[in-house]
């Protein structure tokens, strides 16, 4: 879980990327037709206009068409690993729990078993720490990516281009 998770969302970070570069790359082409347009004469104008917008229409139209399908496939992927994550705090919590609790019982009693359950019990839970540290911020991380979509849709709509926060 732990090898899907940090791939998935390195392969958002590498789409993210191409994306905000396509938008940026598709709002300067739109400057840039914007200036050959008011260069031009009159005349010549409205025929060009109108192909510069309808053709940047379309692109904008299509961006923002592949942002919507992969929000809403990201959610989807945020939502399962929300549910790992879940789990695997509650496991690590009952560990922990039985971790005290087995501290307890070998103070209490003298027998081997009672002293060396902890140190079992430890050597199981150090692993389970680790990875719900991974699923806990690599899940965070997801949510900085859905607000780079929206901001990426937004773009892609027309609006103000922003940077992304990171």
């Amino acid at each position: 879980m732990e090898q899907r998770i940090l791939q998935y969302r390195k392969q958002i970070d590498e789409w993210l990327t191409e994306m905000e570069q396509n938008v940026q790359t598709l709002s300067q082409h739109g400057e840039y037709a914007t200036q050959a347009i008011q260069r031009q004469s009159d005349t010549q104008k409205t025929n060009i206009e109108k192909n510069d917008i309808e053709k940047t229409d379309t692109e904008e139209q299509t961006i923002q068409e592949m942002v919507q399908d992969k929000l809403k496939e990201h959610l989807v992927q945020v939502g399962f690993f929300q549910h790992e994550r879940l789990i695997h705090l509650i496991v690590t919590v009952t560990f922990a729990l039985l971790e005290m609790l087995a501290i307890v019982l070998s103070v209490i009693s003298d027998s081997l078993f009672t002293l060396l359950l902890p140190i079992v019990i430890l050597i199981l839970l150090i692993p389970y720490i680790r990875h719900y540290y991974i699923l806990e911020n690599e899940v965070q991380k997801m949510y900085v990516q859905y607000d780079r979509m929206q901001r990426l849709q937004q773009t892609a709509a027309g609006s103000k281009i922003e940077k992304p926060e990171r």
